[in-house]
């Protein structure tokens, strides 16, 4: 279980800096596809579907650690799956919220900070297989 947590974790963080490439790939192609011109939502699209089509893959990734997380019975695990699914649920009703009210749009991207710094943090604790902000050991 702890094998797979480690990867699932790594993975849902390796998702998150791919889905930051991919949104400012996103918008360098929407400016170069406009041709100094007006903005159009049409050329823009193209890019920003495939941000959000892997942004649903890393969603799901995150479920899937969950729900490993929850059989495995670790409480730490457990508190770190839900944690992470629910930044990411949040992501979605940001980018939805976003589309619907653009002025609030700002939070999806502030949201994918948090979304790094933890996913980040998440990930390097598995491979080092310690707990976040483990306190350190007393000197002996």
């Amino acid at each position: 279980m702890q094998a797979a947590l480690k990867y699932l974790a790594g993975l849902v963080f390796v998702g998150v800096v791919v889905q930051f490439a991919l949104a400012g790939l996103g918008a360098f192609h929407a400016v170069n596809a406009n041709d100094d011109g007006p903005l159009a939502k049409s050329k823009a699209g193209d890019w920003f579907s495939v941000h959000g089509m892997v942004g649903t893959i890393v969603v799901v990734v995150s479920l899937v650690l969950l729900l490993v997380a929850l059989a495995a019975r670790d409480t730490q695990w457990r508190k770190r799956g839900l944690i992470l699914f629910g930044l990411m649920v949040l992501q979605l009703l940001l980018a939805w919220l976003g589309g619907g009210v653009w002025a609030l749009g700002f939070l999806h991207p502030l949201n994918a900070l948090v979304l790094f710094a933890y996913s980040g943090m998440v990930a390097s604790a598995a491979w080092r297989g310690t707990a976040p902000h483990a306190a350190a050991a007393p000197a002996a």
